[in-house]
């Protein structure tokens, strides 16, 4: 029962077992925070980013195999072409190589994590390993990010900014938009906003939706880059 992919107990918004999460995603932020110095010193760092990573890279492996056991894996929903899903094996290889220039790029991707952790989009409750498997899966790739700016002082910049932009647009609109339309899939909200507040474009056309959803991500990663142009 606890790897059914039925609804058991249920999810709600902000209800206690919502909020446990969030309190946990930002007890360890708080943690990497207070305790940055002593880990970057610490003769265990690089072991402790390399389990990190493994542990990350094996709950998201462990999605597709959970997907195959009840029989919803195929080769259209398994294509790494979600934000977060890109995000979850991209951070893997930031935590393993410190690669400060793949990180900075990426860096501005990485809102959907808190806003997949702040609204979730799945109805599983703590009875069933997908509750487990998407919270932490979202909260490990924030962790590594917030490891690697405290840790090691990572800062993206302006022109990070721009480049970062760019990949999202060509991702967007030259990958996965035409992928979607030849799957009849909807990656990346591409095709319809999927019950999300991008919703209000539907109305205005597929040409304006499309235009107006690459531009919503845009305007998020610049709220995401806020806090680092402003105090740091």
């Amino acid at each position: 029962m606890f790897f059914s992919d039925e609804i058991g107990i249920e999810l709600t918004f902000l209800g206690p077992w919502h909020l446990l999460q969030i309190f946990i995603t930002g007890l360890v932020i708080f943690l990497i925070i207070r305790y940055k110095d002593q880990i970057r010193v610490s003769k265990h760092e690089k072991l402790m980013r390399y389990c990190i990573g493994s542990i990350l890279l094996a709950i998201q492996l462990s999605y597709y195999i959970w997907k195959a056991s009840v029989g919803t894996l195929t080769f259209v929903n398994t294509l790494p072409l979600g934000v977060c899903t890109i995000n979850m094996f991209v951070s893997v290889y930031i935590i393993f190589s410190k690669d400060e220039r793949v990180f900075n790029i990426i860096y501005f991707w990485g809102l959907g994590a808190i806003l997949s952790v702040l609204f979730p989009d799945i109805l599983f409750g703590p009875d069933r390993y997908r509750y487990y498997q998407f919270f932490y899966a979202h909260m490990m790739f924030l962790w590594i990010y917030m490891y690697m700016i405290f840790v090691y002082g990572y800062r993206p910049g302006l022109k990070d900014f721009r480049n970062s932009a760019l990949l999202l647009f060509v991702v967007a609109v030259g990958i996965a938009l035409p992928l979607s339309l030849i799957f009849d899939y909807n990656y990346m909200f591409m095709l319809d906003a999927g019950g999300t507040p991008l919703e209000i474009l539907e109305p205005l056309g597929h040409v304006i939706y499309v235009i107006g959803t690459v531009l919503v991500m845009l305007i998020v990663m610049a709220i995401y880059y806020a806090p680092i142009y402003i105090f740091v």
